[in-house]
């Protein structure tokens, strides 16, 4: 006679409930909607900042409102690189000026953005994310918005200078940003705090 295997949860396991299907998509549960909705919404944001950098309203707002539903539908598509890639050029030829303070916000939505991407994709079939999911996210996103505010105002601080070689003084500063960055990746550390 054989005993029944009975398995327990495991610890930190993953709550499941209700799941939605968006069109042709996978099922999304709750939270993951709420994703789903910051990668819809993500182009028309980055497009309103661009609109409001000086870069004039035009008939893009009609192009970017259905790809950003698109997006959501199928998230390993190459189309999403090529979205952001044509705003970064359209944001170049349309905004005015070497510089403008609305590269922080629409930045900053492409990072919302890529983090919501980045979480919908890996996320479990069914189920939510993992609980030190949010905390460890929300920690990395804002070292990324603080260093992408730094940059911003380096830009703008060198721009004041017109002195020659401003682009190697940005350039510069990037280099050891990303030299501290991936001198905290190699020495075990993410570099944001992973306790707690």
């Amino acid at each position: 006679m054989t005993m029944p295997v009975t398995q327990s949860a495991p610890t930190g396991a993953i709550p499941s409930g209700r799941l939605v299907r968006l069109g042709w998509s996978e099922e999304y549960s709750p939270p993951q909607l709420l994703l789903a909705a910051l990668v819809a919404a993500a182009p028309a944001a980055f497009v309103a900042c661009m609109v409001l950098a000086g870069g004039g309203l035009s008939w893009w707002w009609l192009v970017l409102a259905p790809t950003g539903l698109a997006l959501v539908s199928r998230l390993e598509s190459v189309v999403v690189l090529l979205l952001w890639l044509g705003l970064g050029i359209l944001w170049m030829g349309l905004v005015p000026g070497p510089f403008s303070w609305w590269c922080v916000p629409a930045a900053l939505v492409l990072l919302i953005s890529h983090t919501a991407l980045a979480l919908l994709s890996g996320r479990p079939k069914a189920g939510g994310l993992a609980p030190e999911t949010g905390p460890r996210t929300a920690r990395r996103c804002a070292v990324v918005a603080g260093a992408t505010v730094g940059v911003a105002a380096l830009s703008r601080a060198t721009l004041a200078l017109d002195v020659a070689g401003q682009a190697l003084l940005v350039a510069l500063a990037l280099a050891i940003v990303a030299a501290w960055w991936w001198w905290a990746g190699v020495s075990g550390s993410d570099g944001v705090g992973t306790s707690g």
